[in-house]
């Protein structure tokens, strides 16, 4: 008798980690569902992963009943990033109520576990300490309601953090400096020497994939770099040589990029393009995270850094400002 193939269900399938996460699904056995909010995304998912999709929102009871219908279990991908305090309402809806409404429909289809990707600024919230944000304190709260729903025993969670996550197509701090580089927009950064934590897309969706068989799933969430420590002035100086400029000899005082920041954070709404205050204390401090636990827990092995893959993320950026 032939096995039946296990059943997943993807939410955020057409975002950026989603779709990385689409690709490495591709021949690996599973019978992929996707739980997708705007048909219009239907042309992200790769056809050769031969997904069943389900129209619908975080928001739709009767969507997510169908969609969690017969499936063992669930990569919860879907959230709302960068989202200021102007977008709390929002991103609380998505990343927590959301992420509450298909905890409820998982539950009741008796899904087995639930994969949920989180983020290291939930860590933030947590503390109190570093960069925190609506957008930590909302997956803070959700990773808790899930941990929850695994302590009563109602389905098996295990909670993915994520660091930034670079590849073609990333967004965020560093996309935004290599833009304005590339661009000649960007005074060279102070001497720094903060250390930071990054991971790829593709070593981020394997570590989820990982997450989906793992059997020491756990009660705490597991963190997951590429293993290295990357200084920013480093970066900097790589994105200068992979776009082929001259970096400059003098440094901007850090006062005066501080400053400049502050000035540039009013306008950004309206540019789009600025350095505000917000990227640069986080382009300026360290944010350093151990992918131990990912490795120990989940048998994870980074396979790739950021300057392996800087020079495609560098002509995506390019393409798509053309």
């Amino acid at each position: 008798m032939t096995q039946a193939r296990p059943k997943i269900l993807i939410t955020g399938a057409t975002g950026f980690i989603g779709q990385a996460v689409c690709q490495a699904l591709i021949d690996t056995g599973f019978d992929v569902k996707v739980l997708l909010r705007d048909p219009s995304g239907l042309s992200k998912i790769p056809r050769s992963l031969g997904a069943n999709t389900v129209l619908g929102a975080l928001d739709n009871e009767s969507a997510l009943a169908v969609a969690c219908h017969g499936c063992d279990q669930i990569l919860h991908l879907a959230g709302m990033a960068h989202a200021s305090k102007s977008h709390a309402k929002q991103a609380v809806a998505t990343n927590f109520e959301g992420t509450q409404n298909l905890l409820a429909a998982a539950v009741k289809a008796k899904v087995k576990r639930l994969v949920f990707l989180s983020s290291s600024l939930a860590e933030a919230a947590a503390s109190g300490k570093g960069d925190v944000t609506v957008y930590g304190q909302s997956k803070l709260a959700a990773e808790q309601l899930l941990l929850q729903a695994a302590e009563q025993r109602q389905i098996e969670v295990v909670i993915v953090r994520s660091v930034n996550v670079y590849g073609p197509g990333m967004k965020g701090n560093i996309a935004r400096m290599i833009g304005m580089i590339d661009k000649g927009r960007m005074p060279p950064l102070p001497e720094i020497t903060n250390q930071i934590s990054l991971v790829s897309a593709v070593d981020l969706a394997q570590a989820l994939l990982l997450a989906l068989n793992t059997k020491q799933f756990c009660h705490s969430a597991i963190t997951v770099t590429d293993g290295q420590q990357y200084s920013i002035k480093e970066i900097e100086k790589s994105i200068y040589y992979n776009i082929g400029r001259s970096m400059a000899r003098w440094q901007t005082p850090a006062v005066v990029l501080y400053c400049a920041a502050s000035v540039a954070g009013l306008i950004s709404r309206i540019t789009g393009g600025s350095i505000s205050r917000r990227t640069y204390r986080n382009l300026t401090c360290n944010n350093l995270f151990s992918n131990d636990k990912a490795i120990s827990e989940l048998g994870f092995e980074p396979s790739t850094t950021f300057y392996d893959c800087l020079p495609e993320i560098i002509s995506t950026i390019r393409a798509k400002e053309d």
